[in-house]
């Protein structure tokens, strides 16, 4: 390994700005098998050699200098993988890094994120984004998630929080339904059994794509997908409502007995008997607040309804 190449390398560890040039020098010297050895032979001789604070390396500070470069999306790779080793601030891990980034190719492999019945999550997603997911949802995303593109699928309920990045748009894809944003708060409910998709904007900017159809919608505004009628509503929405899951709180407002019975057992994990043609014309307005017990929601339910209940073990069966 000549001079060059050395100096190349302490240049990116370091966090200095490579020319253009120095990229493509760069790049050719991590692809050439003939280098691959002397790279980790050296990696490791520097470690010996340094402090930890030496080796230090300023990831988003290089991140952001390697979106101009024509070799964006190799690069990204590298640092992404690159980035979880210096967390402890290891060359020799590095030099692993290194060998895996070398020899394995761009995985097309899905990721899912899922909670159970009864169980809520709250997870940053690689390129800094936040989703909290409710009760019963799957959320998935390509291995390389961030380098070329941002796209996921879900089934159940989830609320964004997106991290702003021009050049790679957010898209989430429930069913027939796509929601594309740049940086911006939103809710999507679209859990497999409902009738119908919901997609909420709290903050920024969205576009929702249906078939051909494309629909812009505003802060406050919710879009709705009747999956029988294939129709799309636009509306306003509440905030609280909408967000109640989130914040642990169960609320209901003019909701469907059916619907009711089915937020039940996701958020209790229990399986509901009931007639549906008893209740078929019946709604319920209500709040519970966090953790509220499942006996005291069915006694309050069961007054305002007018039902009597019986619980064993995760089965309640519900009659008039």
């Amino acid at each position: 390994m000549n001079k060059t190449s050395e100096n190349l390398i302490n240049k990116f560890i370091s966090g200095q700005r490579l020319s253009d040039e120095e990229f493509i020098l760069f790049n050719d010297f991590l692809n050439d098998l003939h280098y691959r050895d002397e790279l980790i032979r050296f990696l490791e001789k520097n470690w010996q050699q340094s402090q930890p604070e030496e080796v230090a390396l300023q990831f988003e500070q290089i991140r952001e200098k390697i979106r101009v470069s024509s070799l964006k999306v190799k690069m990204n790779r590298l640092f992404i993988a690159l980035s979880k080793a210096a967390a402890i601030l290891f060359i020799p891990l590095i030099a692993a890094v290194l060998y895996f980034y070398f020899n394995q190719p761009i995985s097309s492999e899905m990721l899912t994120l899922s909670t159970e019945k009864g169980e809520f999550t709250h997870v940053i997603l690689p390129d800094g984004s936040r989703v909290w997911l409710n009760v019963d949802t799957k959320l998935s995303y390509p291995a390389d998630y961030g380098l070329g593109s941002r796209k996921l699928e879900l089934e159940g309920e989830a609320y964004f929080e997106v991290k702003k990045d021009e050049e790679l748009p957010f898209e989430v894809t429930s069913g027939n339904l796509t929601t594309t944003a740049l940086g911006t708060r939103f809710v999507i409910s679209a859990y497999p059994e409902s009738s119908v998709i919901k997609s909420s904007l709290l903050e920024g900017s969205v576009e929702i794509k249906y078939g051909n159809t494309y629909k812009i919608i505003e802060p406050g505004q919710q879009l709705t997908l009747d999956k029988n009628k294939q129709a799309l509503v636009l509306k306003a929405f509440s905030e609280e409502y909408e967000l109640s899951w989130k914040n642990n709180q169960l609320v209901f407002r003019l909701t469907p007995f059916d619907h009711v019975i089915s937020i039940l057992e996701k958020w209790y994990d229990i399986s509901i008997v009931y007639n549906p043609e008893l209740f078929k014309s019946e709604t319920l307005t209500v709040r519970f607040e966090k953790y509220e017990s499942l006996e005291n929601v069915l006694k309050v339910i069961s007054k305002v309804n007018g039902f009597n209940y019986k619980v064993e073990g995760n089965n309640v069966k519900i009659t008039k």
